[in-house]
């Protein structure tokens, strides 16, 4: 449910704040790494200290940190490319892709470094004196690694700057890794949700849901592409 009024809060915010997303966007990526820099102190603290945090804050961090901001806002990116070009979300959404994506990705950094350090120092040991294998939990932390590993060039050459120094096929062509990293966030998510002791039927439908709509948006718009494209060159033939 956490996620659905993530998403939800998420998607409206970006509606609604489309302009100021556009001009002011380094205020929002500055937004983004304010709260990804206290997210992964608390995080620190908690591992070394204990501190915990209480009630609508503690909801708010969690939300940080298990990723979902940052999924929020990849959903909207991974829509924004296959919604119709016509309707005036999909406009909005288009306008503002990259502002989203930088976004999402430096929200997305605390989750990928965190976990992973917490993996390194306090899970592995403990995995490897009790010469068990927890099969799911190895292959979650695994294929979040990889996308987290892709989604950094991608999340680098987002920015404008870096953009135009790239040439056009070559920027497309390191863009299309951007469809593995979508499958992985799911996969990842998947994973960690068969991993729970009790599978969260809402979420593991919720998030199924969005991404399987997604494909098929998807799969429908390339083919009405095709369809353009094998006409026009008909046309031009005869």
């Amino acid at each position: 449910m956490i996620f659905i009024c993530t998403l939800i809060l998420v998607t409206i915010l970006s509606l609604l704040l489309t302009s100021s997303i556009k001009k002011n966007y380094y205020l929002y990526y500055s937004l983004a790494t304010g709260i990804a820099i206290i997210t992964s102190f608390y995080e620190i603290l908690r591992i070394t200290s204990n501190a915990k945090l209480e009630g609508v804050i503690l909801t708010l961090e969690k939300t940080s940190i298990r990723g979902l901001i940052s999924v929020s806002f990849f959903i909207l990116v991974m829509y924004a490319g296959a919604l119709n070009q016509k309707w005036t979300i999909t406009k909005k959404l288009r306008s503002i892709r990259a502002e989203l994506a930088i976004i999402g990705a430096i929200m997305l950094l605390p989750h990928g470094i965190v976990y992973f350090i917490r993996f390194i120092i306090l899970k592995l040991p403990r995995i490897i004196n009790e010469g068990s294998l927890p099969v799911l939990y190895l292959s979650y932390i695994a294929v979040g690694l990889i996308g987290f590993i892709i989604m950094i060039p991608l999340f680098i050459t987002s920015f404008k700057k870096i953009r135009r120094k790239m040439q056009g096929k070559q920027w497309k062509r390191l863009q299309r890794w951007a469809y593995l990293f979508y499958f992985l966030t799911y996969f990842h998510i998947l994973l960690i949700l068969l991993n729970e002791k009790e599978i969260d039927w809402v979420r593991l439908i919720s998030y199924t849901i969005v991404f399987i709509n997604y494909m098929a948006l998807k799969l429908l718009k390339n083919k009405e592409i095709n369809i353009a494209k094998s006409f026009k060159l008909s046309k031009m033939n005869n």
